[in-house]
């Protein structure tokens, strides 16, 4: 193992396996809707500068591919693919970015807890493209801080 894969697991195992592991599904599936409800509150907030349109059409594409990523729990087929596939419409408005944020965000949810319903196990992994495999878990801890982080790039 190179040192740049020693370090990236040892980022994974930090920032995503060791806290989902530790919360449990339930408490991951909470965060990650306490988080969306803080997102919404602050993507009202902003101002439709190119800048905030870019990052929220980011959030959007990243929250949507691993969606795809986590439906490999619930028997769908894994695709290859890249982020870039999800990608909502560079002439989507403010609004409508913000409406897609939440409704995107919901499907998520939804997700997490058919996944929770069907007693899926929440340590099956699904490859990401940089990360490699990551737990369903740690997926939705991904999705959870991923979409914070970016966020905090947007200004009112």
């Amino acid at each position: 193992m190179s040192f740049k894969d020693r370090v990236q697991n040892w980022v994974v195992q930090l920032f995503f396996e060791g806290p989902a592991r530790r919360m449990g599904l339930a408490k991951v599936i909470q965060k990650l809707s306490e988080s969306g409800e803080a997102l919404k509150l602050r993507f009202v907030s902003l101002s439709a500068k190119e800048s905030n349109l870019k990052t929220l059409r980011h959030i959007i594409a990243i929250e949507r591919w691993g969606q795809s990523r986590l439906r490999v729990g619930l028997g769908e087929a894994f695709k290859q693919d890249e982020s870039s596939a999800y990608q909502p419409a560079a002439d989507l408005s403010l609004e409508e970015l913000q409406e897609m944020f939440v409704k995107t965000r919901g499907e998520t949810l939804a997700i997490a807890e058919e996944l929770d319903q069907r007693k899926v196990d929440p340590t099956m992994t699904v490859p990401h493209n940089q990360f490699g495999p990551l737990t369903l878990l740690a997926w939705l801890r991904y999705l959870t801080t991923h979409a914070a982080l970016e966020a905090k790039r947007t200004r009112a």
